[in-house]
């Protein structure tokens, strides 16, 4: 007999989880710029299982290189929302600057993309988890 988990018993308390991971997730990219992928990248693989009405079963978390994937997708609205209203009101400085860098950065996003399925994952956590330590001692000594 196979023993069914909590939220598998209470699928809203599973949704409520990832709503929550959804709304902290913007409320940071809001309020700090880029913290909100940092709790995505941070939280994704813990989260229970999403549950999917439909077909009464639930998604698995995303696992390795996918929690990456899932943070981008969930951080494309949050920020483009975000950016509108810091541009709206007048914090965000010249657009023309801001698309200056885009385009290059586009480049970027996928030349990353393009690598990220042949770098190991522990390189990956490496990377990111010294990305946001120099980032974080830099915010803090300057």
């Amino acid at each position: 007999m196979m023993e069914t988990s909590y939220f598998d018993k209470y699928p809203r308390v599973s949704l409520l989880l990832w709503a929550l991971l959804g709304l902290g997730a913007g409320f940071l990219n809001g309020l700090l710029g880029a913290a909100g992928g940092i709790l995505l990248v941070t939280l994704l693989s813990r989260m229970p299982p999403f549950p999917v009405r439909k077909h009464g079963a639930s998604l698995p978390p995303p696992e390795g290189r996918a929690v990456f994937v899932m943070g981008l997708w969930v951080m494309i609205p949050a920020t483009l929302v975000s950016a509108t209203l810091y541009f709206a009101r007048g914090m965000g400085g010249a657009p023309s600057l801001a698309v200056a860098i885009a385009l290059p950065a586009a480049a970027g996003g996928l030349i990353g993309a393009l690598l990220l399925g042949k770098i190991p994952r522990q390189a990956l956590k490496k990377i990111f988890a010294l990305l946001v330590l120099f980032a974080g001692l830099r915010m803090v000594l300057s």
